[in-house]
C-alpha cells in the first residue's frame, strides 16, 4: 500500500494563468509581482510581451488608448482567478480596472489565440476557386452497396453451442 507521501507527490499539479496589465512594467512592477507570486509557490513566469497601443484593447473596454503587458505564470499552490486578481490588486499596487487574470484553458482564451494563428494565413476566397475533387470511398449509391455486401460475405461468422458460455 502506497503512503500518504508518495500520493501527494504523484498528484503534483500546476495551475496556469495569464496576467494582463494596463499599467506601465518595468522592473521594479515585476520584481513586485514575482515576490506576491511566490505566495503560491510560483513555478515560473513569462517576460511581458507589450501589445501595440489600441483604442480600445481587448480586456480593458473602458480604457482609452492604451498598451497592455501580457504574462503567462505557472502556480504549483492552488488558486482561483479572481482570488489572484484581488491579491495582485492589493499587493503590487495596479488598480484593479487595469488588471486581468485568467485560466490559460478559459475558452475565450484559446478561441483568441487560435484566432490569432489563423490572422497570419493568407486569406482565400472559395467563391473563385475551382471544386476539389476528391476521390474516396462512396458513402451511399450503388458502389457502397456492392462494396459493403462483398465485406458481408468475407465475414465468417461462428455462433455458441448450447452448453458454451
Amino acid at each position: 500500500m502506497k503512503s500518504f507521501r508518495s500520493y501527494l507527490v504523484e498528484s503534483e499539479q500546476t495551475y496556469k494563468f495569464r496576467i494582463k496589465m494596463a499599467e506601465k512594467c518595468d522592473d521594479e512592477t515585476m520584481d513586485a509581482l514575482e515576490t506576491a507570486l511566490q505566495k503560491y509557490d510560483m513555478k515560473s513566469i513569462s517576460k511581458p510581451k507589450k501589445t501595440p497601443i489600441q483604442e480600445h484593447p481587448m480586456d480593458f473596454q473602458t480604457l482609452n488608448n492604451a498598451e497592455v503587458f501580457i504574462m503567462d505564470t505557472e502556480l504549483q499552490y492552488p488558486v482561483t482567478a479572481h482570488q489572484l486578481y484581488e491579491y495582485i490588486s492589493q499587493v503590487v499596487g495596479v488598480p484593479a480596472s487595469h488588471l486581468v487574470i485568467i485560466n490559460q484553458d478559459n475558452p475565450e482564451e484559446i478561441a483568441r489565440e487560435e484566432a490569432l494563428k489563423e490572422e497570419g494565413k493568407e486569406y482565400t476566397a472559395l467563391l473563385d476557386s475551382d471544386y476539389e475533387d476528391t476521390k474516396g470511398d462512396p458513402t451511399f449509391g450503388d458502389a457502397y452497396n456492392e462494396n459493403m455486401l462483398k465485406s458481408l460475405e468475407t465475414r465468417k461468422y461462428e455462433f455458441a453451442k448450447e452448453g458454451d458460455k
